[in-house]
């Protein structure tokens, strides 16, 4: 087993190698024997100019989010809105049970109800002192006392109606509402669970305020322009282009990646969602592109190369190509201005053949 995984090894290696032997040897004849021309069409490449950009690859996320968290303690009694519900601002989305809130607002009431007792008590103290002072029955010193007695009353009593406006507003939170009209994107409590101050209940997002956050080269930060117009693709959607506007440039970048990260807002599509992968092209300017035609593009022996015309005769470059145009891709290497490629290449041609060129 192990030889003739050697002598596989050894066969592919030395395949292309022979294919690129043949290339220089050149199509031999038999003599006396005339070769007849392949007629073929070709395409002289030429450079062309063309739009530059750099690719920031991220994640779609809303705009808009929120994390719903309760302000008091108790049992969760009722759940109204589930994951993927929609919701409308205000519209309640789970309640709480309130009975302590409740025993703490009668608490407060029933500290008012005394303290607006002792305010009227001490009012009419007040006045009696006053009345006895005018006729010289009482001194200045107990007069004094009891005004002090009943502003300290009257001070009690704006206090219990504070505690009491606190307690009922404590009833509100019972009810959670929804702070903005969206989608609910994660339940995050059942019923029965206690919910307590700060503790996330739910989490809500505004679908119609899409924004793209996607990171990009620290060194290409600069063409990276707030405001500017760009073209984002979301692969698992459609391969058309979405447009987008760039929102925000955040100006530190990552130390681990080395990168800074844009976030883009998206105009309002109901085919996209928050979460799904997108890729945002940013401009950077003008650059000369050499382009070849796919149908020049040809295999032969396991390498993708291009048959070109070579005084009157077939040669074969090997190219490296890039993938953004699939019908006319970047050359990379092997090819040059003014060469002159064969369109459509037919089966038979080989390596020397001589050609001949057809409108």
């Amino acid at each position: 087993m192990r030889f003739r995984f050697i002598l596989t090894t050894i066969a592919a290696l030395i395949l292309p190698i022979a294919f690129l032997a043949s290339a220089g040897c050149g199509h031999r004849e038999k003599p006396g024997q005339e070769a007849v021309p392949v007629r073929v069409r070709v395409a002289t490449l030429s450079p062309a100019t063309e739009s530059d950009s750099y690719v920031a690859v991220g994640s779609l996320k809303s705009g808009r989010e929120a994390t719903v968290s309760g302000k008091v303690m108790g049992t969760v009694t009722e759940i109204r809105k589930h994951a993927g519900d929609l919701v409308r601002q205000g519209e309640t989305l789970l309640t709480i049970d309130s009975r302590d809130v409740a025993g703490q607002v009668a608490q407060a009431e029933g500290a008012l109800a005394q303290a607006k007792a002792a305010a009227v008590l001490a009012e009419t103290n007040f006045h009696r002192f006053e009345q006895l002072q005018a006729r010289g029955s009482a001194s200045q010193m107990e007069l004094d006392q009891a005004r002090y007695q009943y502003d300290t009353a009257r001070g009690a009593v704006e206090q219990a109606e504070g505690a009491v406006a606190t307690a009922k507003s404590y009833q509100t939170y019972a009810t959670i509402p929804a702070p903005f009209s969206g989608r609910v994107v994660d339940q995050l409590c059942e019923t029965g669970d206690l919910a307590a101050p700060g503790r996330p209940l739910m989490k809500i997002e505004d679908p119609s305020r899409l924004r793209l956050f996607a990171s990009l080269d620290a060194s290409k930060a600069e063409a990276a322009l707030v405001g500017a117009i760009i073209q984002v693709r979301v692969p698992s959607v459609r391969e058309r282009p979405y447009r987008g506007r760039i929102a925000e440039v955040v100006p530190a970048a990552d130390p681990a990646t080395h990168s800074v990260l844009i976030k883009v807002d998206l105009e309002p599509d109901p085919s996209l969602r928050s979460g799904l992968f997108a890729e945002a092209r940013v401009p950077a300017g003008q650059r000369q592109v050499l382009r070849v035609p796919r149908s020049a593009i040809a295999q032969r022996g396991g390498i993708t190369g291009v048959f070109v015309a070579d005084a009157g005769h077939a040669a074969f470059r090997m190219v490296v190509l890039a993938g953004d145009n699939p019908d006319a891709p970047e050359v990379l290497s092997g090819l040059g201005a003014g060469d002159d490629v064969i369109l459509d290449p037919p089966a038979g041609l080989e390596v020397g053949s001589p050609i001949e060129v057809r409108p």
